[in-house]
């Protein structure tokens, strides 16, 4: 049963609050390689290989992701309904994005030269944004009568008890650095904390080997594998090397003020949360114009595809995934007693023995 007594708050939809640690490697290898150098994006580190272990080999589609976050909403339902609340499950709440089977998905390969000529990073436009935009304009909150009918101090209470209060002005800006101080925490995420972590639990999710004490050590190292590749003052040679040949070269196209590919679409989140986040002089929410919009993807696009010719040039992504091999290797060397029994404790494999 669900209870609040320890403060559960702060609702994070993800997979779900799966920590990043856990899917770093996977990110890390989604992109497509700017260079025909070996190893390919599809290739898993030895580490990656590890971690892989702790997740289900069934493949993940739209009626899976429906049937789970079904669960979780009956769950938030309970929950709410125990703190005194009315709450009808949200069966819209979200969709899976796989690709289309036949391989043909709308528009250029995320990565791909014509993507970054066309769209940028994907960050103000990408393809399919006008369907999800649609979708977003149809969605019917079937809680919203309910909210509509709460007073101010009411509604604060309701979304404290559904999602939590949020992070604070501390916490917000641990996120925004990146510097891996901030950890999700279901006990501070109100009944959708609550209902993720038991749906989590029932479903053998790895989020339950992340907050195991056992492994805390072994995670909080594994996080610094990663986070040096992608660290603006890593001070990892291979790395320092390559940012400094990339910030070279991306001078020579005209950008002086970027010190590596991840400081490029740091700043540009936060340029576009600047533009979305404009009031008029009455303190309403102004929509960015169509030509600021404009001008932000215009020059998005500039900026990536120079950024992706000095990749291309650079051979910068398969030198950072050979870099990135040889430490996840020197990680399972140092660590492979801790990765071993962490396999074996969490491995969806052994649950179905």
């Amino acid at each position: 049963m669900f209870s609040l007594s320890s403060a559960p708050r702060r609702h994070r939809a993800a997979r779900f609050g799966i920590p990043a640690v856990l899917t770093a490697a996977a990110m890390l290898l989604t992109g497509c390689s700017t260079s025909d150098a070996a190893p390919s994006p599809e290739d898993l580190g030895p580490l990656s290989k590890y971690l892989s272990a702790m997740y289900d080999e069934e493949e993940y589609t739209q009626e899976k992701f429906e049937a789970e976050q079904g669960n979780i909403e009956e769950l938030v339902a309970e929950c709410m309904t125990e703190e005194g609340f009315e709450y009808l499950p949200n069966v819209q709440s979200g969709n899976f994005y796989s690709p289309s089977e036949d391989g043909e998905d709308t528009g250029p390969d995320w990565g791909s030269q014509e993507f970054a000529e066309n769209y940028g990073y994907g960050i103000i436009d990408y393809p399919g944004m006008e369907e999800s935009n649609q979708q977003a304009e149809e969605y019917n909150d079937p809680n919203e009568e309910y909210t509509s009918s709460l007073s101010e101090k009411q509604l604060t209470a309701y979304y404290n008890a559904l999602h939590g209060p949020g992070p604070n002005d501390e916490e917000m800006l641990a996120m925004e650095e990146g510097d891996g101080s901030y950890a999700y925490n279901w006990e501070t995420a109100g009944c959708y904390g609550a209902a993720q972590h038991e749906a989590q639990g029932e479903s053998g999710s790895s989020q339950d080997a992340y907050e195991d004490p056992e492994f805390a050590e072994l995670f909080a190292s594994m996080q610094d594998v990663w986070s040096v590749l992608y660290d603006e003052n890593s001070d990892n040679e291979v790395v320092a090397k390559l940012n400094s040949e990339w910030q070279e070269c991306m001078a020579e196209a005209g950008f002086t003020e970027y010190p590596s590919p991840n400081a490029v679409t740091n700043a540009l989140y936060e340029e576009q949360n600047e533009l979305y986040n404009s009031t008029s002089e009455d303190g309403e929410y102004q929509e960015p114009s169509k030509e600021a919009r404009d001008e932000f993807k215009q020059r998005e696009i500039t900026i990536a595809t120079a950024d992706f010719a000095c990749k291309k040039d650079l051979k910068y992504d398969a030198k950072i995934m050979t870099e990135q091999f040889e430490l996840e290797q020197a990680f399972v060397d140092a660590n492979k007693p801790a990765l071993d029994a962490l396999i074996s404790k969490y491995s969806p494999k052994n649950d179905k023995k």
